[in-house]
């Protein structure tokens, strides 16, 4: 008689049915096989003899495309559906990565495995587990390509990926913040200027090197992210650089936002924008925008002057982040001004509670206690 999970039943016509996975469709879904035979034992025998184990239920090249063909079509694909700067990334993990091991091994689970260890133990130059986890996203999506024109038969991916060990930014303390400020005031010019607007409105570098005076609504009192800066592969056909500058899209629909800006701020910038028309940029005061690495190495020399040590710029994105809340700002109203696509990534990512507001907060506690103490319970005594 059947067990239980067998997938083995008696049909109404007397004969014995079984079923069985036999390879798993583009979407994950499992297609599965019948045998019919007269009897249970046989049809459990057939199954036993035909039936795959999973780990063998892989990928078979089944056409004469190489694995550059493959992700050269894929990579045209998705070039008009993507970001100029996603676009960039995809090449350069497909051409330095994805290629390089792939060019003679056929996708399989067991190889897909070999491909994450490889790089995990990568030493020069040597990967991050976030980064590897993106090249491997990548692969995924070239090998549903190929699956799902028939390059390549389905096949189930189970894999296990390297773990994010989350690294705790550095945020600028109150007296830090203090400091920098001070030093900005003595010190105030272009690169200076862009310090202080990443403080007060928490943009993003790119976003921060994209700004034009033309950005700036002195009128509704508002800084209008639309674009931002990077520096990506030059894909021109007869390059005569290596990178190259691009104005593009922010880095999602969220990110795309006007902050209302803080009255000083806007006095300010109302004074820096005397001899300037909408098209220059607030970081050069020119029709051309900065380098975000250059701006980079500009923001350090700064910090290092003001007698911070080891601040990066993103460092103070998440200082934005954590003053906003220490000044009682609501969280939805937070991750709308950061340009996050959701207040939980907001909190988890990007408050960080300092060891002087987790002292104010204890504070509180005192207060609980003494108001708790003085408390009388007016009735009759005995």
């Amino acid at each position: 008689m059947p067990r239980r999970g067998e997938n083995i039943h008696k049909r109404a016509d007397g004969r014995w049915e079984g079923r069985y996975i036999d390879y798993y469709k583009p979407d994950g879904k499992p297609h599965y096989k019948s045998i019919y035979r007269d009897s249970y034992t046989e049809v459990k025998n057939v199954m036993k003899s035909e039936e795959k184990p999973h780990n063998e239920r892989k990928v078979q090249n089944v056409s004469n495309r190489d694995m550059k063909q493959v992700t050269d079509e894929w990579l045209e694909s998705v070039k008009v559906k993507i970001k100029t700067s996603s676009y960039s990334t995809y090449y350069t993990d497909v051409q330095n990565h994805i290629i390089p091991y792939f060019k003679e091994v056929p996708f399989t689970n067991e190889a897909l495995e070999n491909f994450i260890k490889a790089k995990s133990s990568q030493e020069k130059p040597k990967l991050s587990a976030k980064t590897i986890r993106g090249i491997v996203s990548i692969l995924l999506q070239i090998v549903k390509y190929a699956e799902k024109r028939e390059y390549i038969e389905p096949f189930r991916i189970d894999l296990v990926l390297p773990k994010i060990q989350a690294k705790k930014p550095k945020v600028l303390t109150y007296e830090q913040q203090k400091k920098l400020v001070s030093y900005i005031q003595e010190n105030l010019n272009k690169e200076t200027l862009g310090i202080l607007i990443a403080l007060y409105t928490g943009v993003r570098l790119g976003e921060l090197c994209s700004l034009t005076w033309g950005n700036v609504d002195f009128s509704a009192q508002e800084l209008i992210i639309a674009k931002t800066v990077q520096r990506i592969k030059n894909f021109s056909a007869k390059p005569k650089t290596k990178t190259v500058i691009i104005i593009d899209k922010p880095k999602s629909e969220k990110s795309t936002r006007n902050i209302p800006l803080p009255v000083f701020l806007l006095e300010i910038l109302k004074i820096y924008s005397e001899n300037h028309n909408g098209n220059d940029y607030i970081l050069t005061g020119t029709v051309r925008p900065i380098d975000p690495r250059t701006y980079q190495n500009k923001f350090k020399r700064h910090i290092n002057l003001a007698g911070l040590n080891n601040i990066n710029i993103h460092a103070i994105r998440h200082t934005f982040a954590t003053r906003a809340i220490e000044v009682d700002f609501d969280t939805k109203s937070l991750s709308e001004i950061l340009g996050h696509a959701s207040v939980r990534f907001t909190l988890d990512q990007y408050v960080h509670s300092s060891q002087e507001q987790k002292k104010i907060c204890m504070s509180k506690m005192a207060k609980c206690y003494w108001e708790c103490r003085n408390f009388r319970v007016i009735g009759n005594s005995r």
